[in-house]
């Protein structure tokens, strides 16, 4: 009897090793998965963190861009040769246009190869900018790339943004990943000027000034900025 009591006590004893065993090793399997998770959590945390700070970064370089935009909109020696690249924009006051005169007048170009062309001519009587010897040389800040029809992201392509948006050129005339697009909002919109009264180049033009990533097309930063022709 004893010794069968012996046997019992073994086999629950061996039973119980067996037991805990088995559940030490459930706990074993149930920890690495949990520390697998944790891993891939972090390694998540890190990725995003990581495309934040890029992206915080690309802001800080798109308000620099906007800036250095803004600045030379509102340098004097610029002023003729804008007017003549935008004379549309500051004297057209029809009240009927088609979608596209409407376009034209409510975006400024801001160099030469923003020209629209028919039949050989400037399409909305702009003027290209002079080079003479005796005075200073046009600073190009935004090149236009209206006839390629792949040169801009997937998002902004529209037949407007083709002829509107363009890249930005740093202080080294050098190409740059950013894109630069200024539209116009008139003061004559909502206020109860008649356009044939209001005078743009007196009274100025609200315009809009957007900085796009070129690769991804995201918006990066935009401002407000009154620019007035004539003082």
């Amino acid at each position: 009897m004893g010794r069968q009591n012996k046997k019992t006590w073994r086999r629950r004893a061996y039973q119980r090793v067996k037991e805990e065993a088995g559940f030490s090793l459930i706990e074993i399997i149930a920890a690495v998965i949990l520390l697998g998770s944790c891993f891939m959590l972090l390694a998540t945390l890190i990725h995003q963190n990581s495309l934040a700070i890029q992206l915080n970064k690309r802001k800080e370089e798109a308000v620099f861009v906007r800036q250095d935009i803004k600045e030379w909109l509102s340098y004097k020696g610029q002023m003729d040769d804008l007017v003549s690249l935008n004379s549309y924009v500051l004297t057209q006051t029809a009240k009927t246009l088609t979608p596209e005169q409407k376009s034209r007048r409510e975006h400024l170009i801001l160099d030469d190869s923003g020209i629209q062309l028919a039949s050989g001519s400037s399409k909305y009587g702009e003027v290209k900018v002079e080079t003479a010897a005796n005075r200073g040389s046009f600073v190009q800040k935004v090149k236009y790339y209206k006839d390629q029809a792949t040169f801009l992201p997937e998002s902004l392509r529209s037949a407007d943004n083709q002829l509107y948006i363009g890249e930005y050129r740093n202080r080294g005339g050098e190409a740059t990943d950013f894109l630069v697009d200024v539209t116009v909002k008139r003061d004559d919109a909502g206020t109860g000027k008649e356009l044939m009264s209001y005078n743009p180049r007196r009274e100025g033009l609200d315009l809009v000034i957007k900085v796009y990533d070129k690769k991804t097309g995201t918006l990066l930063t935009s401002t407000v900025m009154n620019w007035v022709v004539e003082a």
